[in-house]
């Protein structure tokens, strides 16, 4: 009996790592966020999550994984779509470097837009963190 909940026990570790792939981050929400070939990033939030829970885990990746600073700004490369690097209906492309918009600069910071362009600093970003679920 024993050996059997030990055998389990290790099926569903192996399938929990299984899930998330090699290239993704699991950011702390539970956003999953996926490095492109471009240099850019997916970021799947988890299903319902609210629209800043995109900018929340394209922060979050950005700090964690990129290193980047507070002040660097995030950029939206492709606005909401259907995802690349995973199967979902709802990502959103986001880059370091920056990204002309089609739209011209606005005086307005739209956060749930999502229009290519458009830009956050990863504190902007991050603040978006506190709608999109409440930290303990």
């Amino acid at each position: 009996m024993r050996l059997f909940s030990m055998t389990l026990a290790a099926a569903l570790t192996l399938s929990a790592c299984a899930e998330a792939a090699p290239n993704s981050h699991v950011t702390v929400d539970g956003a999953r966020v996926f490095a492109l070939s471009d240099g850019g990033f997916e970021v799947a939030p988890r299903q319902g999550a609210v629209r800043s829970a995109f900018w929340c885990g394209a922060a979050d990746y950005a700090r964690r994984t990129l290193g980047a600073g507070w002040r660097q700004d995030i950029y939206v490369a492709r606005g909401l779509g259907k995802g690349v690097a995973v199967d979902r209906k709802s990502t959103v492309h986001f880059t370091l470097t920056p990204v002309g918009s089609d739209k011209g600069e606005s005086w307005l910071k739209r956060t749930n837009a999502y229009r290519i362009g458009d830009h956050l600093t990863v504190q902007e970003a991050d603040y978006q963190c506190n709608s999109a679920f409440i930290r303990f």
